[in-house]
């Protein structure tokens, strides 16, 4: 655990030179409640979070709010991103509309996902209906392998709500630390709500 936050303290040092003063690396253990101008989420106790600097251009391209991890990025990752209808998915072309059904939005976050070059072997364990900070959305559940051949397993959530795509994904390797983490990441997914 000393470890952990010594690796954190050296990590914020580090990025808080790469990504301006706005970015916020927090330690395990010392904030659980993080909040938006408009979402937020109760973190697990013990897992550092992650809240990328208003000028990181991709991250608020993509919507990024928060990602938090336990042992590492590498190891377990989960992410919050909140990201108009308009705006532009990184790796496909398709777009997004207010009238869409979960499931149709769901198609377009795949294939979003299925087009990133550095994803082998995608494939889809289950895509459902499921309800996401009070909003009905989809629940998708995938595997796929990264470029160095290590065989992930993920899960996201996802939303359109007052004109954004919400999405709260969780992301691991299958082995191990997916089975292990992702009940946590269930009990996050319960807290994610509208502050206004």
């Amino acid at each position: 655990m000393i470890l952990l936050r010594i690796v954190a303290g050296i990590l914020m040092l580090s990025l808080g030179g790469c990504v301006g003063r706005s970015a916020q690396l927090v330690p395990a253990g010392s904030q659980t409640v993080l909040s938006t101008d408009q979402l937020e989420a109760e973190w697990p106790q013990g897992w550092i979070t992650f809240r990328p600097a208003e000028k990181d251009e991709e991250a608020v391209k993509q919507g990024l709010l928060f990602m938090a991890t336990r042992d590492g990025f590498g190891l377990q990752t989960m992410r919050l991103n909140k990201r108009p209808l308009d705006g532009e998915f990184k790796y496909t072309q398709k777009k997004l509309s207010a009238t869409m059904l979960p499931q149709e939005v769901a198609a377009i976050f795949l294939d979003d996902i299925r087009s990133h070059p550095d994803i082998v072997e995608l494939k889809i364990v289950e895509n459902g209906p499921a309800t996401l900070a009070g909003s009905q959305g989809f629940r998708a559940n995938y595997t796929y392998r990264s470029k160095s051949g290590l065989l992930r397993q993920a899960v996201t959530y996802g939303c359109i709500d007052k004109g954004m795509l919400i999405t709260l994904g969780f992301d691991a390797p299958k082995r191990h630390y997916f089975s292990l983490d992702l009940p946590t990441f269930e009990q996050v997914k319960d807290t994610v709500r509208w502050t206004s």
